[in-house]
């Protein structure tokens, strides 16, 4: 799928798909799909997951030095000597994720999903919308209205910006997921702290109960490219799941 590849435009800089969107030139490829998957899978696990695996190590807000994580996607990948910074911002610049951050002492992070302890207060934490978003199960729906949420298999609660981000995310997990109604502003009101991880996705320690309501229903019709990525995940992690049985 040409859309996926990763490309520089000489007047335009970095861009996904087949040709600039601004000037229509073609540009040089950095990464075809393949390659573009392999790496962005290879920087989840480093930045979010085991950095132990690969040697890597993080300070105690995520960040870390971008010529180890070189080094150590050559190691674990053979073919990729031709990997470089460059390569790397490309990636994280045209990720319309906004999945990871770099910086100007050459260094990256995470911006959400980690499931080891990482301090994210350093993220920005105004502009938050008066409502937010959480999905979950309908078994766990009525704990959570009585109990509150914190953090299950991560170590931040991530809320979504809308009902249907929201929704959407919660497909990855179930065929149903239920969405609630976050009342951000009381929240942080009453002295609770949201950290904005991008424009849709916030991340806080956790929400007591009296500021999570149900959220009115919508209708949420999927794009194709949705509905593709959710059954590659689903089928990834069925064949992950396989194996280790």
């Amino acid at each position: 799928m040409v859309e996926n590849e990763l490309r520089e435009c000489r007047e335009h800089g970095f861009f996904r798909g087949e040709s600039c969107p601004v000037c229509g030139e073609r540009g040089r490829l950095l990464m075809d799909r393949r390659e573009l998957d392999s790496i962005s899978r290879i920087l989840a696990g480093m930045l979010r997951h085991f950095p132990e695996r690969y040697g890597i190590r993080l300070d105690d807000h995520g960040w870390a030095k971008i010529y180890p994580i070189i080094a150590a996607i050559r190691a674990e990948r053979r073919g990729y000597g031709w990997l470089t910074p460059r390569h790397i911002e490309a990636l994280i610049r045209t990720d319309d994720r906004h999945r990871y951050s770099i910086n100007n002492r050459g260094e990256i992070r995470a911006n959400y999903g980690h499931t080891i302890p990482v301090e994210m207060d350093d993220l920005p934490d105004d502009d938050i919308p008066e409502k937010l978003y959480y999905q979950t199960t309908l078994e766990e729906k009525d704990l959570i209205k009585e109990a509150g949420i914190s953090p299950s298999d991560r170590t931040w609660v991530h809320i979504s910006k809308t009902y249907r981000q929201a929704f959407v995310s919660g497909l990855f997990h179930v065929d149903d997921p239920e969405v609630l109604e976050i009342d951000s502003g009381s929240f942080i009101g009453s002295g609770g702290r949201i950290f904005r991880a991008n424009d849709d996705i916030f991340l806080t320690r956790e929400i007591p109960p009296r500021f999570i309501h149900e959220a009115d229903k919508e209708d949420v019709e999927l794009t194709q490219e949705e509905k593709d990525e959710i059954s590659r995940v689903k089928e990834r992690r069925a064949r992950r799941r396989s194996q280790r049985y």
